[in-house]
């Protein structure tokens, strides 16, 4: 569904990616571990088409993404990538529903009546019923998250990129999150990216990659360095 072919990305003088080839399957339940400033975010930023590789291809669906235009770049984010970020990027003033909606606003080929019920569906699904109309600022870390979440979900993506998701939140909470992850991953068969470098947040997912020293290798048993 998703194939890296040879990328490299370097930022000044420093090689941040180095000749990394990786092919993302439907259905998968996946986490990339590695240390702080290996490289993670740009890896799962280049996945997204929001930054470009320096050389080498992002193939989707037979397609290179990393020669569309930006707003073809757009497009492909609207329909088939959500992101769920370590801070949630959420609206504070906004409520719970509005957060959720900015996200399926542009699609004109989806009815209001849709946009509605796959909004509060997934409110439901992420354990938030009953505070649809809530301003996020006044919700708990894990609450957010989850707002966060559903959010990424709304547009029915093939893929779900999640950047250190549980890195604002204590042990308990992130633990649900993980299980919140995996529970929504059977239930809309969506491939989840999870990026963190907590080892047990890793071991939670079904296969394990390692960032390290500028390339991305497969980890057995889920041992990591």
């Amino acid at each position: 569904m998703l194939t890296l072919k040879q990328i490299s990305k370097t930022y000044g003088n420093q090689e941040v990616l180095g000749q990394i080839s990786f092919e993302l399957g439907e259905e998968e339940f996946v986490s990339i571990i590695g240390k702080s400033g290996v490289g993670k975010t740009t890896l799962l930023s280049i996945m997204a088409g929001l930054v470009s590789p320096d050389s080498g291809k992002v193939i989707f669906s037979n397609s290179d993404i990393t020669r569309y235009s930006e707003e073809q770049l757009a497009g492909f984010r609207l329909k088939n990538i959500g992101i769920v970020f370590q801070d949630f990027k959420l609206i504070p003033s906004l409520s719970v529903f509005d957060n959720i909606y900015l996200a399926i606003y542009p699609r004109k080929d989806i009815d209001e009546k849709e946009k509605n019920k796959r909004i509060l569906d997934l409110i439901d699904q992420v354990g938030l019923s009953g505070k649809e109309n809530k301003c996020v600022d006044n919700l708990s870390g894990g609450e957010k998250q989850r707002v966060a979440i559903a959010r990424s979900l709304v547009n029915r993506p093939k893929i779900v990129l999640a950047d250190e998701p549980t890195g604002n939140l204590d042990e308990a909470t992130s633990d649900k999150i993980m299980n919140l992850f995996e529970s929504l991953h059977k239930k809309y068969s969506t491939t989840f990216v999870i990026v963190t470098h907590e080892k047990d947040i890793a071991k939670k997912t079904k296969k394990v990659y390692q960032l390290s020293n500028r390339r991305l290798s497969p980890v057995k048993g889920g041992k990591t360095e």
